[in-house]
């Protein structure tokens, strides 16, 4: 086996060209006195048509694809790659019709040139934008095992990939002694595509797979970035030293160049670009002439020949994340980009990949080695940090995944005429094969649904007595911190009934790409980054203050996708061991009662949590006022619970709830035990039993030492006779407390109302105290069971 150079294989001829190209077509009509070569010549040749078409052929391929393979679970990406192989020329292109006509318009130099500047253009936005998102300060925050897996995933396969080549390079010395010794550059660049991983196609695959969010997905993210600036150093380091004088003289030019290039950026453009979000009011959009200058400079960064993809990306390193600035402009250019310019680029770049040109020679050993060496180099280090098997050989695959960007750099280099075409199509075949054979692996090693399987019972209803209740109290707006804090004070926390309060502020991510969790306990110099999420600590701490040892509060901030925030509110539940969640409702009202603000985000978010709580959750609807703080009240004033009971363990749930409310004196508590006329058939059931035994408790455990709990019971033959009952009392009570009864079906006290429900997650008699036909006026809390 040997390394061909690729100086010495390529094919060289000559293309005529019209000048100045004819951008315009004569039409589908052709002219009257037009000869059939001149109609040939203005259709085939003519730069508008011939993109159009490229473009609609394109889009038409990609979306067949995708059709096909979505129901598969196969990511789009893959769609994208395998209509480029069937437009290309060992498809498609082989098809002789009509004089050859396809060949002459889609596989053409002049349409490839054409389609192939749009879509550079398209890349080098790419990979602005995706280093806008990027926040490179999480460098500093990275973890051992992250790490220490994304130095091991790249510095094994570079050591054995080299290794690999110069044992065949020294076999090929033996056999030629006389022949020229060095390294092909299309081998070296074949094997430093292997060894990186790009943070971009990593954050892209975690997407696509949805889990990005999850424990495995962030430990992803970490490893790829550290393993990704790790690349960028090297590759630096080693451009500053060629093989030859003549290339060493080149690469410290070009060194300076980038060395230049990277100091303007971080001591001029980063205090220019903090300047801007200085001047930006909060709350308030950046100023579009300042966008537009951004997005010039971000194109003029990469006119520099050595700076035509490192321009752009770094650049957009030091552009900061987030809001305002970097929100703003993947808000405004995101999805032309990612949804336009790349299915374009990457179809593309994969129709010149010509199969037929394949060559099973040592580049192919080589090319299998290097990645047996990355995924092993990945999968030991996570091993040894003692990460369970299986999440270790998804974590091996991810960081194995190759996308985008290796196709992009691939392309520079072959319309570089630095590689044959032979090597190209392997490459293109390997990114093929790596990216679909990483996602059908880690969809069916990393298994999500499982995180809480053998999970003990946390809830309200099986804490002992005098016992710490922990709760998770979610904020969506500025707007739920007082009703939340309201609704902690009713719940009487004491020295003997203490309450540890875990808050948790949600922002949506926008303009990054990795999800952040702060502990402002742990990170207090992180609060100055969230001037909402301070307003809601202050909140909370004055909170915890008023209350004493009665009250521990530890806040926290999570930006996240608004998709898969249930999942980190049920991973934050699970690893704080908490018995209750608080959720507050989608929808808002003012105070005569109008629909103020509605959230379906939010809604979503509920539902979701509802479905796959680790503990109890209590949705909290805000349609009146709870009292303040009776602690900074003059006058303490008599507040009026009312838990409506009809029996089901969530009913159960609200009762164990409300009787913690009854140590404050302040407080009366009212239940109303709402029973059918009839027993079942066959006399009581264990649920039935449940119900009488936690009423008998209750009554008993609540009874004298200053506690005022009224008891009462009615009957109810039907879901009309509820109704009746609900409006004699709707307006008599501050707050009523209610249980979702998800698991109960048949119930005679509801029937005939399960059509008229407009919130499920309320359940049918919190959706219909929600609703306005009874005009309730006081705020309502619908538990769930765990």
């Amino acid at each position: 086996m040997s390394i061909t150079p690729a100086s010495s294989l390529f094919n060289k001829s000559l293309t005529c060209v019209e000048l100045p190209p004819n951008i315009h077509s004569s039409g589908m009509w052709p002219k009257l006195n037009a000869t059939a070569a001149e109609v040939e010549f203005e259709t085939t040749n003519a730069t508008l048509p011939m993109l159009q078409k490229k473009m609609l052929m394109t889009f038409l391929a990609t979306q067949l694809f995708h059709l096909i393979l979505s129901s598969f679970g196969v990511p789009f990406f893959v769609s994208q790659m395998l209509a480029g192989f069937l437009l290309g020329p060992a498809v498609v292109g082989r098809i002789k019709l009509d004089e050859n006509w396809y060949n002459d318009w889609m596989l053409s130099l002049t349409s490839q040139d054409i389609l192939g500047t749009l879509t550079m253009f398209g890349f080098s936005m790419f990979l602005f934008l995706a280093a806008v998102k990027m926040d490179a300060s999480l460098l500093l925050k990275t973890g051992r095992k992250a790490f220490y897996t994304g130095v091991f995933s790249l510095i094994v396969p570079l050591i054995v990939g080299f290794s690999t080549v110069g044992l065949l390079e020294y076999q090929k010395a033996k056999i030629n002694p006389k022949e020229k010794k060095g390294v092909a550059s299309e081998t070296i660049f074949l094997v430093l595509s292997i060894c990186a991983t790009s943070f971009p196609v990593i954050v892209s695959l975690l997407s696509q797979l949805r889990i990005l969010t999850s424990e495995l997905g962030r430990l992803g993210l970490s490893a790829a970035l550290v393993c990704d600036m790790l690349k960028l150093i090297l590759t630096t380091i080693a451009r500053a030293f060629g093989p030859t004088l003549g290339a060493r003289k080149f690469s410290y030019k070009s060194s300076l160049v980038i060395l230049g290039y990277s100091l303007a950026c971080a001591f001029v453009a980063r205090p220019a670009l903090n300047w801007v979000i200085r001047q930006t009011p909060k709350g308030k959009p950046v100023n579009n002439g300042y966008i537009f200058v951004i997005l010039l400079l971000a194109l003029a960064s990469g006119a520099h020949e050595q700076l035509v993809l490192f321009g752009p990306f770094f650049f957009g390193l030091v552009i900061p994340s987030g809001p305002p600035l970097g929100s703003t402009l993947v808000q405004k250019y995101d999805f032309m980009v990612s949804r336009v310019f790349m299915p374009l680029f990457v179809t593309n770049c994969v129709i010149m990949a010509d199969v037929r040109e394949l060559r099973f020679d040592a580049h192919l050993l080589v090319l299998l080695v290097t990645m047996l060496a990355k995924f092993l180099g990945t999968l030991a280090p996570a091993l040894c940090c003692r990460i369970p098997i299986r999440d270790a050989l998804a974590l091996a695959f991810i960081l194995s995944c190759k996308g985008a960007v290796e196709i992009g750099g691939y392309f520079v280099i072959y319309d570089g005429q630095r590689i044959t075409d032979g090597i190209y199509a392997l490459a293109m075949l390997m990114i093929l094969f790596a990216h679909f054979t990483v996602a059908y692996a880690v969809k069916h090693l990393y298994k999500t649904s499982t995180r809480y399987a053998g999970y003990q019972q946390r809830n309200v209803l099986g804490m002992r007595p005098n016992s710490e209740l922990k709760i998770l109290s979610c904020i969506y707006k500025h707007d739920n911190v007082p009703v939340v804090i309201n609704l902690l004070d009713v719940a009487c926390p004491t020295g003997d009934n203490p309450i540890g309060l875990n808050v948790l502020h949600l922002i949506e991510m926008t303009g990054q790409d990795a999800p952040m969790l702060i502990s402002h306990r742990m990170q207090k110099k992180t609060m100055s980054s969230f001037s909402d999420s301070e307003d809601v600590l202050v909140s909370f701490l004055n909170f915890e203050r008023e209350y004493g040892d009665a009250v521990e509060v530890h806040p926290y901030t999570a930006v996240w996708p608004s998709k898969w925030m249930y999942e980190e509110i049920c991973t934050l539940a699970l690893d704080r061991l908490t018995h209750l969640i608080i959720l507050p409702f989608h929808r808002q009202w003012t105070v005569d009662g109008a629909v103020k603000s509605e959230d379906e985000t939010v809604r979503n978010i509920n539902i979701s949590v509802l479905d796959g709580s680790p503990c109890s959750v209590g949705v909290l609807v805000n349609r009146g006022p709870l009292r303040q703080n009776h602690r900074t009240e003059a006058s303490q004033s008599q507040f009026n619970v009312a838990l409506i009971f009809l029996g089901g363990e969530d009913d159960r749930e609200a009762l164990a709830l409300t009787g913690r409310m009854t140590a404050d004196p302040n407080i009366t508590l009212t239940v109303f035990h709402i029973s059918p006329t009839t027993l079942p058939e066959h006399g009581p059931n264990w649920e039935n039993i449940l119900d009488f035994e936690s009423l008998r408790k209750f009554r008993q455990n609540n009874t004298g030492n200053g506690r005022y709990v009224i008891y009462t019971e009615a009957v109810s033959e039907s879901g009309e006779q509820t109704v009746d009952m609900l409006r004699e009392i709707v307006h008599k009570y501050d707050l009523f407390v209610v249980g979702r009864r998800k698991e109960v079906k048949d119930s005679p006290q509801t029937s005939g109302l399960e059509d008229w429900s407009e919130f499920p997650e309320l359940g049918i008699v919190g959706d219909l105290l929600a609703s306005d036909d009874l005009g309730c006026r006081s705020s309502i809390l619908v538990v769930q069971n765990q």
